[in-house]
């Protein structure tokens, strides 16, 4: 969930260290029983539109943005708000399929070389601002997410990318130093932007969406309204869409309660535990492997570039504990970001680094640390984000029962993106990503792990070249086999420590339909309508 936008209009102090020792662990999460949901919407995709009336749709997240450039932000917040719905791509995964379908363009050739991906766009888009949407506005957007000198997460998704040209105003070429199957997967997370409004676009984008940008009140609330020359004429239903950022959980879950929310996003295994019992409440949920949550390591870092001190803490968290206790059985435990659906998976990977803490004390003892000689080490997590809070604090325990230093902070979400990517100036931190099930490469390119920069900073002899090999394999047998080479180097080398695969959960009260949540963080609010609003 990290960000490299720019610094959002106020930002409150770092928290103050906080502990829990373990019997308070299990007595906060190991007594409740494992979940049954209400309603589960499997993929992701709702019923079909109920014929209401169009509505303003009132949302509880639990963070805020940090910027609203599409280009700059990877914030799951980010992602399921202004991404969503005032900025659109070349194409949208259908979560159902995990296959590219039309979006900005509406067809698409591959020359038969595999080097030349032509686009043909959509007719009669509009800019927020009236202006038409051309194919110059492509070419700018990927050449900006692309330039170095930008500083766009998602430029290693464009890694393959050598050219793009208008060929003329509804056409596109773009050219691809090799062969690329994930490529459709990449360009789907890369928004396109209008080159005139950059200067603003950080608090006051324009976009193609379905929704058009009112205002951001940071620590408040986002707001958007239907844009009424939208090119799917009988799109959006609703009139408008409020996010409302509401840190506490029981707040947010009483605010579906009384009616002043109908959806929660990206909502935690408690909640939705406390949930099933609410009158006239749907759990929302996707495929169960959208997510991954995970430890980063700044491998940068001294004793954290010793490979066996990362090692160690991989055994030190008790993955099948926390998943039971924290997500009652909804999320998988795994050590391999790379879900067993794929086919790409290295098979009987995911149970590796048993928790086992005599093998973390050996592995500190080899790399030089003991009761006497403590490691001292510091884990950061986000305010309000009570799982990634709850791992820190498991991880924390464990470590301290051996006789090591270990703290957790908690911050703001715009000191933590600071300290985790602007200056990164960090131990380790709790974090969760995408999987980004429809191609491996969107796994392998992220903000996560792409070579030219992530955030654990782990780019070893070998990788690169490695990666782009994988990415540019045409034959399937080989294709995978080379990422599952990535895997076994990534396993070995441990720059993160996978804890668990997740779904996407999302409670809306029983008047909320048409919600469509896609599998890389971007959903569609083009069909949603609220029943008697």
């Amino acid at each position: 969930m990290q960000d490299t936008g720019n610094p959002s209009k106020t930002t409150r102090a770092a928290g103050a260290a906080t502990g829990i020792n373990r019997a308070e662990f299990l007595r906060l999460f190991g007594g409740l029983t494992l979940f049954a949901a209400t309603t589960t919407v499997a993929g992701g995709r709702f019923a079909a539109a109920l014929a209401a009336g169009a509505g303003t749709l009132t949302v509880g997240i639990s963070s805020d943005i940090k910027t609203l450039d599409p280009q700059m932000s990877t914030l799951d917040v980010f992602r399921h708000t202004i991404r969503s719905t005032v900025f659109e791509s070349l194409v949208f995964i259908d979560p159902d399929t995990l296959q590219a379908d039309p979006m900005l363009a509406e067809a698409w050739t591959l020359s038969d070389d595999g080097l030349e991906l032509t686009f043909t766009l959509r007719e009669g888009v509009t800019w927020h601002d009236g202006s038409p949407f051309t194919a110059g506005d492509v070419v700018f957007s990927i050449k900006r997410a692309k330039d170095p000198e930008v500083g766009s997460p998602f430029s290693a998704q464009l890694e393959p990318v050598t050219d793009v040209v208008a060929v003329d105003d509804r056409t596109v070429k773009v050219t691809l130093a090799a062969t690329t199957p994930g490529i459709l997967s990449n360009l789907a997370v890369v928004a396109i932007v209008k080159e005139s409004n950059i200067a603003d676009i950080g608090t006051a984008p324009i976009g193609t969406g379905p929704f058009t940008f009112v205002n951001w009140t940071p620590g408040d609330h986002i707001r958007v309204e239907r844009y009424d020359s939208y090119y799917r004429a009988e799109q959006p239903e609703l009139a408008a869409i409020e996010w409302r950022i509401v840190p506490d959980s029981q707040a947010r879950l009483a605010g579906l309660q009384d009616g002043s929310l109908q959806l929660l996003a990206l909502v935690e295994a408690k909640d939705v535990k406390q949930a099933e019992t609410f009158a006239d409440v749907q759990v929302l949920t996707t495929k169960p492997y959208i997510l991954y949550e995970n430890f980063n390591i700044n491998t940068k870092r001294a004793p954290f570039d010793d490979k066996r001190v990362r090692q160690a803490l991989a055994h030190a968290f008790d993955r099948e504990a926390y998943t039971k206790a924290v997500w009652f059985g909804l999320a998988r435990p795994t050590i391999n970001p790379v879900p067993e659906e794929m086919e790409t998976y290295l098979p009987d990977s995911s149970s590796r680094y048993p928790f086992d803490l005599a093998k973390t004390e050996a592995l500190l003892a080899e790399a030089g640390f003991s009761k006497d000689k403590p490691l001292k080490m510091e884990i950061l997590t986000i305010a309000g984000f009570d799982s990634l809070k709850s791992m820190a604090l498991l991880l924390q325990d464990n470590l301290n029962r051996l006789g090591h230093d270990v703290t957790v902070r908690d911050l703001d979400v715009t000191v933590w993106i600071d300290r985790i990517v602007t200056n990164p100036d960090f131990d380790i931190t709790t974090d969760n990503f995408n999987t980004g099930p429809e191609d491996a490469a969107s796994m392998f390119n992220s903000p996560n792990f792409a070579p030219t920069s992530n955030v654990n900073q782990w780019n070893p002899p070998g990788y690169a070249e490695l990666l782009a090999k994988a990415v540019s394999e045409n034959d399937k047998e080989k294709r995978i086999a080379l990422y599952r080479e990535l895997q076994e180097l990534v396993l070995d080398e441990m720059p993160q420590i996978t804890v668990d695969h997740l779904p996407l959960f999302f409670l809306a009260t029983g008047g909320v339909e048409g919600l469509v949540i896609g599998p890389s963080g971007i959903d569609d609010y083009g069909q949603v309508t609220v029943e008697g609003s």
